[in-house]
């Protein structure tokens, strides 16, 4: 008896839990309940603040720019520290302690001076190419802990003139034996290592933007997406509104300044896109957020690959020693950076070809050639599709 009421009954049972499947998985591609009210996207403009565009309900605001922020004013302290080796700041260039470039970077001896920053629990050592797997995340970091290392050993020369195979100064900037301005290196793979692979790879990716948005963070006034989205703005600039206009002082610092320098009709493009992302978010639309998402980590990606050439090719015209020198070490920076570029799938393959093909001669940066520096700028233009 028992078999034959299950053997009588069983199609309806499947057929019910098949149908809680098929209305779960409905439910599941419905949108998040509205956590805010409407935002009017057209109502924003490229003069709109953006950390005062967007409150709930008892007028608070959601922004909190935060650790990245925090993070920007560290590495700022850092690249202050370093350029310390140049004639003109100050006029009569240090030497460094690689113990104090080396706590700056990973945040320990106390050694930073801006409020707050020493007891934050935040480093850039621990940020850096955050989005890459353990042994390959360490690698970049142990890349940049080299160069530290290398910098520091240059500096004790900073007041001798460089040859090739000896450290010390051309003009006013200081290169290692390679002839390679290493401060410059640092500065410029950080900017993709840190600030690029922040917002491209961790905050703004498609798996990023499912993030939470029906209710805030328990003890905050932002939603989980709402938050992503401003610490990315936030890696871009601490600003209300970021500055669009190079001829502007001070100018955004690092990835936004050459976003305004290399791209320029874009840059105020990608400020609009922050702004209509954060509206789509509050609006809750899931395409409009990563339309703009799109816009932005297209067009950072640019930004590094148009320095990276830039820079290439500012060494080709240049005559001066130190001119080319101070190029090419900025090059050489934005070249390493192109591994976080994935938007355009480029990766450290990509980019290790380059550098190896610039610098694997006899006397490195001393030997480079033009037809060395166009193998390189031909590549990055093919792949990111520059003209």
């Amino acid at each position: 008896m028992t078999g034959f009421m299950f053997s009588k009954y069983a199609p309806l049972a499947l057929l019910a839990l098949a149908f809680s499947f098929t209305s779960c998985d409905k439910n599941d591609n419905e949108p998040a309940p509205a956590l805010r009210t409407k935002i009017d996207a057209s109502t924003l403009t490229a003069t709109s603040r953006y950390t005062e565009a967007f409150k709930d309900a008892s007028g608070q605001t959601t922004v909190d720019l935060g650790t990245s922020t925090q993070r920007l004013d560290m590495f700022t302290e850092f690249n202050s520290y370093m350029a310390l080796v140049a004639v003109a700041s100050p006029a009569t260039p240090s030497t460094l302690d690689v113990a104090k470039l080396r706590g700056l970077y990973a945040n320990t001896g106390n050694y930073f001076t801006g409020t707050g920053l020493n007891a934050s629990g935040l480093s850039l050592r621990s940020t850096t190419a955050a989005s890459f797997a353990g042994t390959q995340a360490e690698s970049v970091r142990g890349y940049i802990d080299n160069n530290i290392t290398k910098l520091a050993t240059a500096s004790q020369s900073v007041n001798q003139v460089a040859t090739p195979g000896s450290a010390g100064r051309l003009g006013r900037y200081l290169v290692d034996g390679n002839g390679i301005e290493v401060n410059q290196v640092i500065q410029k793979a950080l900017i993709g290592a840190l600030l690029l692979d922040q917002m491209n790879n961790v905050l703004l990716t498609d798996n990023a933007l499912k993030a939470n948005n029906s209710q805030v963070v328990n003890g905050k006034a932002y939603s989980e997406l709402e938050h992503n989205w401003d610490l990315a703005y936030g890696y871009l600039t601490s600003n209300a509104i970021m500055t669009t206009d190079i001829a502007l002082t001070p100018r955004e610092r690092f990835l936004a300044g050459y976003l305004n320098e290399k791209n320029g009709p874009a840059s105020p493009g990608v400020y609009m896109a922050f702004l209509k992302g954060r509206a789509a978010i509050v609006n809750n639309d899931a395409a409009g957020v990563k339309a703009q998402a799109d816009i932005i980590r297209t067009e950072l990606e640019k930004t590094i690959a148009l320095s990276a050439v830039s820079y290439l090719s500012n060494w080709k015209a240049a005559a001066d020693p130190a001119v080319k020198a101070h190029a090419l070490g900025e090059g050489l920076g934005f070249i390493y950076s192109l591994r976080f570029c994935s938007k355009y799938s480029a990766d450290a393959a990509f980019s290790d070809n380059l550098l190896t093909g610039l610098t694997s001669g006899t006397n490195g940066a001393w030997s480079l050639t033009n037809t060395q520096a166009d193998v390189a700028i031909n590549a990055i233009k093919t792949k990111f599709s520059i003209q």
